[in-house]
């Protein structure tokens, strides 16, 4: 095919390649919107954290950590609220998870909530449903209450992590898409004719 040389050749050309300069400017607004949804997104989720007035504890006063006393307010200081809320917890329930606790309580953490023989107690003593918990079962029952709060609150601030790491992808999916409507365009107008002299 020859290349366009009269005005008209080049007025059709032009009118063609107006449905792909269309599509790539689209392109580069998508972009756009997806990394301002991004940054929103990241904005209102910094907002969130801040609004709860959560400081990152220390995990020991030997080995605070680098994050500790700082405001959670970003996925590195959620990060280190987490790993201060496993250490503390396991320092509670001996290393053990809510899973790993069992339950022998009634809900008001006072009674027995089923029959425990000697192999299953904590304290080597049978026990009848309904009898007062034993002090080693109490203490049990606390560090299981302890253990199911802490996994609440690390899942809680798990999202927010998330919620972080989405943001971010959103944003860098949307700076890419607009590099590549506008190298779409740049490409469309460099293969351009021009009308002979």
């Amino acid at each position: 095919m020859s290349e366009p040389t009269t005005r008209a050749d080049l007025a059709r050309v032009s009118r063609a390649d107006r449905v792909p300069r269309v599509l790539a400017t689209a392109v580069v607004v998508v972009g756009a919107v997806m990394a301002a949804v991004g940054v929103t997104t990241y904005a209102i989720t910094t907002a969130q954290l801040r609004d709860q007035h959560v400081t990152v504890a220390a995990v020991t006063p030997q080995n605070p950590g680098s994050m500790a006393g700082k405001r959670v307010s970003d996925p590195f200081t959620a990060l280190a609220e987490i790993n201060a809320i496993k250490h503390h917890t396991a320092a509670i329930t001996g290393g053990k998870t809510y899973g790993e606790l069992g339950n022998v309580a009634s809900s008001d953490g006072q009674t027995y909530n089923k029959d425990v023989t000697v192999a299953a107690s904590t304290d080597g003593q049978a026990h009848a449903v309904g009898q007062t918990l034993s002090a080693a079962d109490a203490k049990t029952y606390a560090a299981r209450s302890t253990a199911q709060q802490s996994s609440f609150l690390q899942a809680s601030i798990y999202v927010s992590v998330l919620a972080f790491g989405l943001s971010a992808l959103i944003i860098g999916l949307g700076l890419v898409v607009v590099l590549i409507g506008l190298t779409i365009r740049l490409a469309l107008r460099d293969s351009r004719p021009q009308a002979a002299a």
